[in-house]
């Protein structure tokens, strides 16, 4: 998603020429703030700038740019309802987006929007998915009424359960929303954890002005990154700068095997395989074995800070043009591929077998017998 441009918060702002290429959040709060007023903007998870709630009231203008979608938090959701994430105000135009929080205790998230198809339409879509949490939570606390709750078992058919209702959800809603900006939004934002199949199939039912839009070319991105991760198939060569800021291309690894290792600097089973895949890399490493680390992170820093932290012997890189979606279609990590001296990809694993019973580490084992 391209960046926001600066957020004017202006008082006496009167041009209107530029106040029709704005986008306008004005809100309205009632209740108790307890002190906490202001309302932040952030750009990629950071915050950019912020507006005092004043007498129950706050403005926000922020330049309009397409495929840009304001992204909120207030303070007193922070302070008071950790965790709180940011929420998106899907504006796909110019105009005016009316935010009604009338109980600050249930977070501004909760508040009602109004005067922006789109945002209606994104907060509509958002209410039905967490009433579908919620009775999948109450069935599942039923089933498991005798039984420990929120253990592994719980876990994984929750999530089962939640999958084989959502997915249809997200069809039905992309559908019925196929020619609005709202459906390919919709479709962008929940792409990861959408099976290839129903990803296409959801995809072609959008408008050919639709597939235009950023969050459409992003799904069309993935489609064509899970066409390139199947095995067999010739790895795209990339560029990516190293710790240092040197470009690496992969094309320099080839005569070797690479275990491409696509992790973050916020994944916890990344962390936790670290000890065992330096046991892997000291048995393989030479010249005929390398491991090259592929971090999604979206802030240099994290990703420098953790890299610190590990001290981690193999190569690294930060994948600042998208490389995990339009080459491997990551939908999760860690993931890893396996890839032969002649940059063909060999094989892929979700997760890593600490044990060493992961598919990738067997595959080394037969190809290196030991």
């Amino acid at each position: 998603m391209q960046k926001l441009l600066p957020v004017l918060i202006l008082a006496g702002f009167t041009s209107s020429a530029a106040a029709q290429h704005q986008i306008i959040i004005k809100g309205t709060v009632k209740g108790d703030l307890k002190g906490y007023n202001k309302v932040y903007v952030l750009e990629s998870g950071i915050r950019k700038d912020s507006v005092e709630v004043k007498n129950g009231r706050f403005t926000i203008r922020i330049p309009w740019v397409k495929d840009t979608v304001p992204t909120l938090q207030a303070e007193h959701d922070t302070r008071l309802k950790p965790p709180s994430p940011a929420f998106p105000v899907v504006a796909d135009r110019p105009g005016t987006v009316n935010i009604e929080v009338t109980d600050p205790a249930k977070g501004f998230r909760s508040g009602k929007i109004s005067g922006s198809k789109s945002a209606v339409a994104y907060q509509a879509f958002e209410q039905g998915r967490e009433k579908q949490r919620l009775e999948i939570k109450a069935e599942m606390d039923k089933r498991f009424e005798n039984k420990p709750k929120h253990d592994s078992a719980y876990n994984v058919e929750f999530l089962a359960l939640m999958m084989q209702r959502l997915i249809p959800y997200i069809g039905d809603f992309v559908e019925a929303n196929a020619d609005a900006y709202i459906g390919a939004y919709i479709l962008g934002r929940y792409q990861p954890i959408i099976p290839e199949q129903d990803l296409q199939q959801f995809y072609d039912k959008l408008s050919p002005l639709q597939k235009r839009t950023r969050p459409a070319m992003d799904v069309q991105a993935r489609l064509t990154g899970y066409k390139r991760a199947l095995p067999g198939q010739d790895v795209v060569d990339f560029t990516l700068n190293s710790p240092e800021d040197q470009p690496v291309a992969f094309s320099s690894y080839r005569g070797k095997y690479v275990l491409i290792d696509f992790w973050s600097s916020w994944c916890g089973p990344c962390k936790a395989s670290f000890p065992h895949m330096k046991e892997l890399y000291q048995k393989y490493k030479g010249e005929q074995f390398e491991i090259l680390g592929i971090s999604i992170d979206e802030k240099k820093t994290a990703w420098l800070n953790e890299l610190q932290k590990q001290q981690l012997p193999w190569p690294q890189l930060l994948d600042t043009k998208n490389v995990s979606v339009n080459s491997f279609a990551v939908t999760a990590v860690p993931t890893g591929f396996l890839i032969s001296p002649e940059g063909k990809i060999i094989m892929k694993q979700v997760g890593f077998g600490e044990n060493g019973d992961g598919e990738i580490e067997k595959k080394l084992k037969e190809l290196f017998g030991r």
